[in-house]
């Protein structure tokens, strides 16, 4: 059975919109992911492990510091019964991301003196004054995506992704044949992401300008109190979060220099991140529908498990074969010396694999508001996957050792999170 056909067979709670709406973004985010999958081998050979080691090592401070952009208040854009109210929600959004961008550009200002040898020692001097266009550009995009969610406008939030990954693949070959060849992947990502911003912007400019008379002040203020607990929770939980997926390229970086860490962030790229966009999109989807019946009916467990069965049967054929051959396809799509890249995938396939059914369940600590649950999992998280990578690295300069046990405490995680996920999904029942 074809998977369109499978996703075809769930009759999702009231009615198959929630399949169709699945399959117009998985679609799109098909596309967007194949994208830097085709252009990755011609990446390997413009680009070396150092200059993928440099990338992540930016993608990772910029990843960390974009939790505070919106101060989290876009995951509320989608709870509101009342439109009005959620384009409160969403000005509130962009007003904050303005001003963060404000900041972190007068932070950028001050460490560029204060920490210049830090920051020529790790590559990054150069670039430092694209981090809060880069964060500004996350912060636009998710906000208006959620926006366009809400409105269910999955067409053009399927077409966003194809934006930023055509816009940043094309750039980054670009600039690996030009003369602009370090930190070329930087430049490239970032353009793309703000282009990104740009469309889903102007997707949505239509609804907003229609109820853009219902914004004010006083409203913002309503609603920033309504939903406190979205940065009282989310943005600590947030941060311990994109801490414990970052911190490992920041740790490998100090530990086994940029060119483990080109390694190891090619087998996220290529592995991890498009089974992320995956997940993203059927989570948003399933955000928006299980919000509604969970407020409806108080609980939404039909339509959990009916996406969980889904999500594994996607999974299960190329996550085993990623477990067999991983090693011997990085060698032959990416070139013999990116071999080390696929042998951190074959240790991480559980992980991955993991990730792809369980992130996007995992919008149930959203939809049923347990963001003080989600907080203490992140603290924990992070806790654990610190002491993995310093216990890893006393064992053996082999960065092999930190990768299993990151892997095993990440695996825990999301089977934590599953468990968790469901009781939540079944409400009062």
């Amino acid at each position: 059975m074809r998977i369109s056909e499978r996703i075809s067979s769930f009759s999702f709670t009231g009615s198959r919109s929630f399949s169709r709406n699945v399959m117009i973004l998985m679609a799109g985010t098909l596309v967007a992911q194949a994208i830097p999958l085709a252009v990755s081998p011609v990446l390997t050979r413009l680009f070396s492990p150092g200059d993928f080691g440099l990338f992540a090592l930016y993608f990772s401070i910029s990843q960390i510091l974009s939790v505070f952009v919106t101060a989290r208040y876009e995951s509320a854009i989608i709870l509101p019964e009342d439109d009005k109210d959620a384009v409160n929600v969403l000005s509130l959004s962009l007003s904050i991301t303005a001003l963060v961008t404000t900041v972190l550009l007068i932070a950028a200002f001050v460490s560029r003196y204060l920490a210049e040898d830090i920051l020529r020692s790790s590559g990054l001097f150069n670039f430092v004054f694209l981090v809060p266009f880069t964060v500004f550009s996350i912060g636009l995009y998710n906000t208006m995506n959620l926006w366009l969610n809400r409105r269910k406008r999955f067409t053009e939030v399927s077409a966003g992704k194809i934006v930023r990954s055509v816009m940043s693949s094309g750039l980054s070959i670009g600039f690996g044949m030009s003369v602009i060849r370090s930190g070329g992947l930087i430049i490239a990502d970032t353009i793309g992401q703000f282009i990104a911003g740009c469309y889903v912007s102007l997707s949505a400019r239509e609804t907003y300008r229609r109820l853009a008379s219902a914004v004010s002040v006083g409203k913002m203020r309503e609603m920033a109190q309504r939903y406190a607990h979205f940065p009282k929770f989310n943005v600590v939980s947030g941060l311990f979060e994109k801490s414990a997926g970052q911190i490992p390229v920041i740790l490998m970086s100090s530990f086994f220099g940029s060119a483990v860490t080109g390694f190891f962030s090619l087998s996220q790229r290529v592995i991890a991140a498009p089974g992320s966009l995956v997940g993203v999109s059927v989570g948003d989807v399933f955000r928006q529908h299980a919000s509604v019946e969970f407020q409806k009916n108080g609980n939404c467990s039909d339509t959990f498990i009916k996406l969980f069965r889904l999500l594994l049967f996607i999974a299960v054929i190329p996550f085993t074969l990623l477990l067999i051959f991983a090693p011997a396809i990085f060698a032959f799509v990416f070139g013999a010396e990116w071999r080390v890249a696929g042998e951190y995938a074959q240790i991480m396939t559980v992980m991955f694999f993991l990730s792809f059914v369980v992130s996007p369940l995992s919008n149930m600590f959203i939809i049923a508001e347990k963001q003080n649950i989600d907080l203490a999992i992140q603290v924990v998280l992070l806790t654990l996957v610190l002491i993995s990578f310093l216990a890893g690295y006393r064992i053996s300069e082999s960065p092999r050792p930190a990768i299993i046990m990151y892997t095993v405490t990440y695996s825990l995680k999301y089977c934590v999170e599953f468990y968790l996920s469901l009781r939540f999904s079944r409400g009062k029942r």
